[in-house]
C-alpha cells in the first residue's frame, strides 16, 4: 500500500508490545502491529504520525535514500580500512561484482537496482570477514577471553552480540566505522561473555578495556543513522 506517495509495509510481531513505526532506507515505511492491533487502524495510525513520518522521510531524502531514490553509490568508503573506492556499474546477464585495485566494477541486469545493493552487502560481509573476524579473535587472547569463535554478518538491527556459547557475531556495517569505534564494540561483546546483562559489573569491566567508552558509545549511537543506504537494504521478504 501507498500512504500520501510513500510505499508502507505492514507486519505482524509477537513480540511487539506497542505500534512501532521504522522508515527504511529506499524503501519506505514499515509499521509492525501487535497482534492485538487490527489493521484497520493502520489509516489512523498513519494519521496520527504524520508529522514523525515526514519528518524522517526528509532526513532520507536528505541523504538521497528516499524511496525512489537510486540508493546505489558512486563510491564506497571504509574507514575501518582507511580506503574508499569507486564504483562501476555496467549491465551483464546476472549480477556479480569484480575487484580490481581500488575500483569496484558491479555487472547486473538493467534496473535491478535491489540486486546491486545486495552484492555490494556480501562483498562487505567478505570484507568483514577478512578485517573484523581477526581483529576479534587477537583482542579475545588479548583479554584472556575464551569465545567460541566469530560471525561477520550484514546484521539489520545491531553492531554485534554474543551468543549463550560465547559465540561473537560481528555487523560488516563495522567497516564503517574509524577502527578505535569498531573495536570497542568488539570490547562491547567480549565483556558479555562473563557479564550477560549491561549490569554495573558489565560497564566496569567495559570502562577497563575501553576508558573512553562513554564518548565511544555517542559517537556509536549517531553512527548508525549516518550509515549508507544501499547497507541496509533488504532483499524482498526479508
Amino acid at each position: 500500500m501507498h500512504w500520501q506517495s510513500i510505499p508502507v509495509t505492514v507486519t505482524r510481531s509477537h513480540r511487539a508490545r506497542k505500534v512501532w513505526l521504522k522508515m527504511r532506507s529506499c524503501q519506505g515505511l514499515e509499521i509492525v502491529l501487535p497482534y492485538r492491533v487490527s489493521t484497520s487502524e493502520v489509516p489512523a495510525i498513519l494519521e496520527r504520525h504524520q508529522k514523525w513520518i515526514q519528518s524522517h522521510l526528509a532526513q532520507l531524502s536528505a541523504r538521497n535514500e528516499a524511496p525512489g531514490q537510486n540508493p546505489l553509490p558512486e563510491a564506497v568508503e571504509l574507514p575501518f580500512l582507511g580506503r574508499a573506492y569507486r564504483v562501476q556499474y555496467e549491465t551483464g546477464p546476472r549480477t556479480r561484482l569484480a575487484v580490481t585495485g581500488d575500483m569496484l566494477r558491479i555487472f547486473l541486469p538493467q534496473g535491478e537496482t535491489l540486486a546491486g545493493a545486495l552484492v555490494l552487502q556480501r562483498w562487505l560481509v567478505e570484507m568483514g570477514k577478512v578485517n573484523l573476524a581477526p581483529l576479534c579473535r587477537d583482542l579475545a587472547a588479548a583479554h584472556g577471553v575464551g569465545i567460541s569463535g566469530v560471525r561477520v554478518r550484514n546484521q539489520q538491527g545491531r553492531w554485534g552480540s554474543c551468543s549463550a556459547r560465547f559465540g561473537i557475531s560481528l555487523n560488516a556495517k563495522l567497516l564503517f566505522l574509524r577502527q578505535e569505534l569498531a573495536r570497542h564494540v568488539i570490547l562491547h561483546e567480549l565483556c558479555h561473555v562473563e557479564h550477560r546483562n549491561h549490569g554495573p559489573a558489565f560497564r566496569s569491566a567495559l570502562r577497563k578495556l575501553d576508558p573512553l567508552t562513554v564518548s565511544h558509545e555517542s559517537e556509536i549511537r549517531r553512527a548508525w543513522d549516518e550509515l549508507p543506504g544501499w547497507s541496509k537494504l533488504r532483499a524482498k521478504g526479508g
